[in-house]
């Protein structure tokens, strides 16, 4: 799936139904947009580094760039994370958050579970805000000097898959309140993604410890 400005060039009306009601239907397609990408950065991150053997080779081959790929990607996720789960207004502004979907939603139709849904969405998002609030939007002060005396909780993998099927839990509820029994995945497919790097970074590291081989051989 080809990328342009954030979104694939391919499939341009993901989220897009005309049977979704006007006043929720772009801001039901962008959150759609939002958690593909989401998706695909979670991805893209455990491909890179929940491998031993693959964070070894990333390691030999160049330390200091994947460090930033992972942090850069860790502090993307936090941002992503706190938007989805942002009030419906803050600061005198309109946010574009699952919340404000569910707001919105309301308008049109009570649903029970939807709003369970959100509390246990907005609940699972603490940790992740707490990381916002502390490290990635801000630097809090007694946390970056003293970080044992005022310790972060740790992100799992386990709450962040939770976190991205409440998520889609409750756009997928929106969604099939105006079609039936459809449903969205929100995992792309990305030509050229993590596999694709690793395994061109593993022919490399192979090739150039062969070639070392060659000439430690030829020299002795």
């Amino acid at each position: 799936m080809c990328m342009m400005s954030g979104k694939p060039m391919s499939d341009q009306q993901f989220g897009y139904d005309p049977h979704i009601p006007e006043q929720i239907r772009n801001v039901f397609k962008e959150l759609c947009w939002d958690m593909a990408s989401l998706h695909q950065k979670w991805d893209f991150y455990l491909e890179l580094f929940s491998d031993e053997e693959t964070t070894a080779l990333l390691s030999d081959v160049a330390r200091a760039s994947f460090n930033i790929i992972g942090e850069s990607l860790e502090h993307a996720m936090t941002m992503a994370i706190c938007r989805l789960s942002d009030p419906p207004q803050s600061q005198g502004s309109r946010n574009l958050s699952l919340p404000a979907l569910v707001e919105n939603f309301a308008v049109i139709s009570s649903n029970d579970t939807l709003k369970m849904r959100l509390e246990e969405f907005q609940m699972a998002c603490k940790p992740v805000r707490r990381h916002r609030n502390k490290r990635v939007g801000h630097r809090d002060l007694n946390t970056a000097i003293k970080p044992q005396a005022n310790p972060l909780p740790k992100i799992t993998p386990g709450q962040m898959n939770q976190i991205l099927e409440l998520a889609s839990e409750i756009l997928n509820s929106v969604y099939q309140h105006f079609a039936a029994n459809a449903e969205l995945g929100f995992q792309p497919l990305a030509v050229g993604g993590a596999d694709a790097l690793i395994h061109a970074l593993r022919t490399a590291w192979e090739t150039e410890q062969r070639r070392r081989m060659r000439y430690t051989s030829d020299t002795t």
